[in-house]
């Protein structure tokens, strides 16, 4: 049984209710370079954590850690962390003194891929054991989207069936590079019914667009489609023909690179963080210098008759996400670094009454 605490409300409430055996509310699970405010906070919260009474302490950034192992110090349940993104310290700031001290108490860290565990490691982590365990997806979410799956989605979002469709889904925020996209898409100059460039990650309202979403869109080239953030993606996965991911910074893993490959789509994307980690050998050809307009361009143009050019290439897209990147497979790997923490548990310093 899993007991979640957290401490804001959010869009997932109800799916991490229907999986845990309790949600806790709680003031703060981190701390900032307010240490007097955050400790009063951050041990208010350590307290409710300790009389779910854990087996396992399991965190999802660093910043965690001082109530994890306020935690642990009275039920001596072991701590893992994960890394799933990296954030450099400030130099002087209190995370950059603190998290060395406190990450001497976490059993295992995990991190989503080798770029993020060096870049961990030189920063603070050098002496802790960090597994890798990359994302993964499921085939049944991501169903390979043949022609008929490809004409019918063409259909709903109103493009032409024989259009080049490229398409990104993401944050619209400059590090993910958009303006990129859109340069590069102006270089292939394809008119609408020939070239259809979906984006997708439009928040709700025109009044929470940012200036720099606004001047995009003023921006945007001739068969340009701006579309609102979406939870189910598949729908636009297959109606496109390549999936590209232009970002300027550096990406802990790239997760949509794989949900394109899964539904037999290449994805073309930025020699960035962790994305090379994906797109090795016969897919490193997808990869572009960040920023880099003209070759990400030549990138698209070259995958403009992909189907008819390479046929077997949707297969080769959609066996590498199942034989490197599979759901089953990150659950179970991630699975064994948890018991393996698990089993290195003490007996708890104080016994507290079972719960009901």
């Amino acid at each position: 049984m899993f007991d979640l605490c957290y401490s804001e409300d959010g869009d997932l409430s109800d799916t991490f209710r229907s999986y845990c055996g309790s949600l806790s509310k709680v003031p703060s699970l981190s701390y900032s370079d307010s240490p007097f405010s955050d400790a009063r906070r951050v041990l208010a919260a350590a307290w409710t954590g300790i009389r779910l009474r854990p087996d396992l302490i399991y965190v999802n950034h660093t910043t965690e850690l001082a109530w994890a192992v306020a935690v642990q110090a009275v039920t001596r349940a072991p701590i893992v962390c994960c890394l799933h993104v990296f954030i450099p310290y400030r130099p002087g700031s209190l995370e950059s003194r603190l998290v060395p001290l406190l990450a001497r108490r976490v059993q295992r860290f995990v991190a989503v891929s080798e770029f993020i565990r060096g870049q961990w490691r030189q920063q603070s982590l050098g002496h802790a054991a960090i597994d890798v365990i990359p994302n993964g997806v499921a085939a049944s979410d991501y169903p390979v989207g043949s022609m008929p799956e490809l004409l019918r989605c063409r259909e709903v979002l109103g493009i032409p069936a024989d259009a080049y469709v490229t398409a990104y889904l993401g944050r619209l925020v400059p590090d993910k590079g958009v303006d990129v996209l859109l340069d590069a898409w102006r270089q292939l100059d394809l008119p609408p019914d020939r070239g259809r460039l979906l984006i997708v990650g439009l928040q709700s309202g025109s009044s929470t667009q940012t200036d720099y979403v606004r001047a995009l869109m003023e921006y945007s080239p001739p068969g340009c489609s701006w579309l609102p953030m979406r939870a189910d993606v598949v729908s636009i996965l297959h109606a496109a023909d390549v999936v590209v991911l232009p970002a300027r910074w550096e990406e802990p893993f790239g997760r949509v690179v794989i949900e394109a490959m899964a539904t037999g789509r290449p994805a073309v994307a930025a020699r960035a963080g962790g994305i090379p980690e994906i797109l090795d050998g016969e897919f490193a050809r997808f990869l572009f210098t960040p920023e880099d307009a003209a070759a990400l361009a030549d990138r698209l143009r070259d995958l403009r008759s992909w189907r008819s050019a390479d046929p077997g290439l949707a297969e080769r897209c959609v066996n590498h996400v199942a034989e490197r990147f599979s759901l089953n497979s990150t659950a179970t790997r991630m699975d064994a670094v948890l018991q393996s923490a698990k089993a290195s548990r003490r007996s708890p310093l104080i016994r507290l009454k079972r719960r009901p």
